[in-house]
């Protein structure tokens, strides 16, 4: 391990015990208004009105078993990174925006699971299988967001300058997009030539939220594709060379490499374009990469890193596409806690606890929420 990695790596395990910001500190967020997938989902795709979307497994146990007890539709066994920073904050959890009759004056959530950065109908005018095919997209929450703005600000208290103690996150958005271009029988080198593409909705994004007046914004950047069961499962090959000393895929990571690059580059031109609005860009890539590197400092089984909790078929990745978590006889592992996969696509809520803690306090976050959060 390179002595930088290393330091950061030292950073972001005494933060993870530090402990998250206190509820009962000030702060200047009075909402969490939030955009992006599966990660951040609360609920929006559970209840979506749409017959293409039978028997969705999101509505099953073992998710959200352990902090719930009960199906929340978050695509893990607990808590998300937002609803951590939610909790860091003294804010409510942050209700999903098809949840008829949520009081959204502490914010609203418009993430859904499965929701790729580029449209639907662009990538099946592009030959590409989408799961679900629905109307999504980064776009379409950002259109949810225009037409619910008027009563967000009515909530607010006043029609100018309404979102300035509002917290917007951006993301994660791009991997739902590998994931279908990927399972349309593309190769990574295929795949590649969508990440400015990718990029540019994000940043268009961003832009779009500034100029509604948003104030504060977290820009997320994509996990390591390489690293979860279904694209290990999808993509294995005999030849070892093709794998990083984490037992990722190095073609998989690839993606995710680029298009935090890329992002990184477009954060840079938006914070000087943009001097009066304060752009956090945070990570979910290196704290994966960290939890593989040293799990028992996380509290995760090293033997079990790379293997799905809720999931079928045994080693080495215990991932099956026709036996997902949620359905009849799929169980979930004796203690989620320890395991760093929760049904392949997604992380355990231990996972997203350390997650949101070096959002919060860093390293993984620039700046850290909690140092813009202070009044």
């Amino acid at each position: 391990m390179s002595p930088p990695h290393a330091a950061l790596l030292l950073l972001f395990i005494l933060a993870y015990f530090r402990g998250a910001y206190s509820s009962g500190s000030r702060s200047r967020f009075t909402s969490i208004i939030s955009f992006g997938d599966s990660f951040a989902d609360t609920g929006n795709l559970v209840m979506w009105a749409d017959p293409v979307l039978p028997g969705l497994v999101l509505k099953n146990l073992p998710y959200s078993e352990t902090f719930f007890g009960h199906p929340t539709g978050r695509a893990t066994d607990g808590r998300l990174v937002l609803d951590f920073i939610a909790e860091a904050l003294g804010l409510p959890f942050v209700p999903p925006y098809l949840a008829k009759g949520s009081n959204f004056s502490a914010g609203v959530n418009f993430a859904v699971a499965g929701a790729p950065a580029l449209n639907l109908t662009y990538l099946q005018g592009q030959n590409m299988t989408v799961n679900p095919p629905i109307n999504s997209s980064l776009h379409d929450q950002l259109e949810w967001f225009q037409k619910l703005k008027p009563s967000l600000c009515k909530c607010a208290g006043q029609n100018t300058d309404c979102f300035a103690r509002s917290l917007f996150v951006m993301g994660e958005f791009g991997s739902n997009d590998y994931r279908n271009i990927l399972m349309s029988n593309r190769t990574v080198e295929q795949t590649l030539v969508y990440v400015p593409q990718i990029v540019d909705g994000i940043s268009r994004g961003v832009e779009r939220l500034i100029q509604q007046g948003a104030k504060y914004i977290v820009v997320a950047d994509v996990f390591p594709t390489g690293c979860i069961p279904p694209i290990l499962t999808m993509l294995a090959s005999p030849n070892k060379v093709e794998y990083d000393r984490h037992g990722c895929l190095k073609s998989g990571n690839r993606l995710g490499r680029y298009q935090n690059s890329l992002l990184r580059q477009r954060i840079k031109l938006l914070r000087h374009k943009y001097p009066h609005t304060k752009i956090i860009a945070a990570e979910y890539y290196r704290p994966v990469l960290a939890f593989l590197d040293m799990p028992a400092h996380f509290g995760l089984n090293s033997s079990t890193t790379l293997l799905t909790c809720c999931g079928a078929g045994g080693p080495p990745y215990n991932y099956d596409f026709n036996a997902g978590c949620g359905l009849p006889r799929v169980k979930a592992c004796i203690d989620p806690s320890q395991a760093l996969q929760w049904d392949g696509f997604h992380l355990t809520e231990s996972a997203y606890r350390a997650i949101a803690d070096g959002w919060l306090h860093g390293p993984y976050a620039d700046p850290p929420i909690v140092h813009v959060a202070r009044p």
